[in-house]
């Protein structure tokens, strides 16, 4: 009886770890699925990387393509939309548009079951000047009606909101 209660006393110890150890794995695990379905936007870097080349090449791409071998490394797997104007990364579209040689609009929309924790963006940008709206993720029944050149009143009418330039924001002490 003394060498089963030895035994017990050992054991109880140990099974209360590893109970510990999964419980305390599966938070984990169930953190990191969390974290890899919210949507992280890039479109500040994609409209950095897009200048990056007007200011290489003289011009903004036809497509997102060209950006490979110019400011993108070329990647196997990356793979574009709509004529190679549109991508998804990390639970974003972004669609790109080149309206001039120096002008570009560029959407970027959520996407994901967790869409609604992020905002949608659009921006309007050249080599000397950027304009950006802001406001909640698109319902799927808007983003098939979106357009490459939308006007102030139809990016009201999708709740986007012209947001100020903070670079020319005077600071104030």
């Amino acid at each position: 009886m003394l060498n089963s209660l030895k035994i017990s006393l050992v054991l109880l110890p140990l099974a209360l770890l590893l109970v510990v150890g999964v419980y305390v794995h599966s938070l984990w695990v169930a953190e990191r699925q969390r974290a890899a379905d919210l949507p992280v936007d890039a479109a500040e870097v994609i409209m950095r990387d897009l200048l990056s080349f007007n200011r290489k090449r003289g011009g903004f791409p036809k497509d997102l393509s060209e950006m490979e071998g110019v400011v993108w490394n070329p990647k196997e797997g990356r793979s574009y939309s709509n004529a190679n104007r549109a991508i998804a990364h990390r639970n974003y579209f972004y669609l790109y548009s080149r309206q001039s040689h120096h002008r570009f609009t560029l959407w970027a929309i959520p996407l994901g079951y967790r869409r609604d924790e992020a905002s949608s963006w659009f921006l309007v940008v050249t080599p000397g000047s950027q304009r950006r709206w802001k406001g909640g993720a698109l319902r799927l029944e808007h983003v098939r009606e979106i357009t490459s050149d939308p006007t102030s009143n139809e990016l009201a009418a999708l709740g986007l909101i012209e947001q100020p330039d903070s670079r020319n924001k005077k600071v104030r002490n």
